[in-house]
């Protein structure tokens, strides 16, 4: 254990936390849960598949390897969140209606349902659909241009990408919002087809999305870390990002993945989960947990 407590990073530390806590907790729950095991073993591949990895990247010196030996978390994120909907309902119920009461309260009406009804240009949904399919890609694409141009920082924005998302899912696991698209029924949970990004988000949506991971928006958040960490370290994208993410905080909205409430949930979650983040990273790198060797390692192969 000694060998991989010495070549793995705080994203590594991070991911395999999330893994045992979930772990843990589908355990404790297991007799209300179906497939128990077939969720289990996942867990235990997906940790396995860890060790190896750093395994054999400290043994064979391969940029392939190195890339998915760094980017594996992004590529456990689709499944990790899917399953939170696995999850979600064994402390509290949907509790979608405190959130559309709130919006009621706020506006009189409901935003997420009159939004695309003020708005039905095919072009303007277009461009909605367009900011929220971007999404899909931001994080793996920040990481990339940081991982490519400013190697020494890609860590620690690992980390908090993957740490950040880990939050996001334990809060949408303990406090499940399902979502205008899951919540309301007929006509009221659809708006109308458009162009080629309309049909990019129903078929990713059709392949992963679930009545989860409403409140807060993990989109409007993991938004608002991405900017700042391509800010901070890769400054040249920085304005080329800006505009399709704030195209995707309102897009939430109207094609009715969030309640109003949810965005405004996502931008205050979205500062204190990466003002954690930092703090976290800050605090094992001074005590150069998960840290030093994997400086090293990086100034060795590069």
């Amino acid at each position: 254990m000694n060998y991989f407590r010495k070549r793995f990073i705080l994203s590594d530390y991070a991911t395999i936390g999330y893994l045992l806590t979930t772990f843990f907790y589908i355990s404790f729950n297991f007799s209300r849960l179906d497939h128990f095991w077939q969720h289990q073993l996942m867990r235990l591949g997906m940790i396995t598949f860890i060790f190896t990895i750093v395994w054999i990247d400290s043994k064979y010196t391969n940029h392939i390897v190195r890339f998915i030996r760094y980017f594996y978390p992004l590529f456990f994120m689709t499944w990790l969140y899917g399953e939170t909907d696995y999850m979600n309902n064994l402390i509290f119920p949907n509790l979608d209606p405190f959130f559309v009461n709130i919006d009621q309260q706020l506006f009189g009406y409901q935003p997420s349902l009159e939004f695309s009804k003020a708005f039905p240009q095919k072009w303007f949904n277009e461009l909605m659909n367009f900011g929220y399919f971007s999404y899909y890609f931001f994080a793996v694409f920040v990481s990339s241009v940081i991982y490519f141009l400013n190697r020494p920082a890609f860590q620690e924005s690992i980390f908090v990408v993957s740490f950040s998302f880990y939050i996001y899912y334990l809060i949408f696991i303990l406090f499940p919002v399902a979502g205008p698209q899951f919540y309301f029924s007929g006509a009221n949970a659809h708006i109308p087809d458009a162009y080629i990004f309309r049909e990019g988000v129903k078929l990713v949506q059709s392949m992963g999305e679930a009545p989860t991971a409403a409140f807060p928006s993990s989109h409007v958040g993991v938004s608002i870390i991405l900017l700042f960490l391509t800010f901070k370290y890769a400054r040249k994208i920085f304005l080329y990002i800006l505009p399709p993410n704030i195209i995707l905080w309102f897009a939430t909205v109207y094609i009715k993945a969030h309640y109003f409430i949810d965005v405004v949930g996502g931008f205050v979650s979205g500062f204190i989960i990466l003002a954690l983040s930092l703090a976290v990273h800050s605090f094992f790198e001074k005590r150069n947990i998960g840290n030093r060797r994997g400086q090293e390692i990086w100034v060795k192969f590069l």
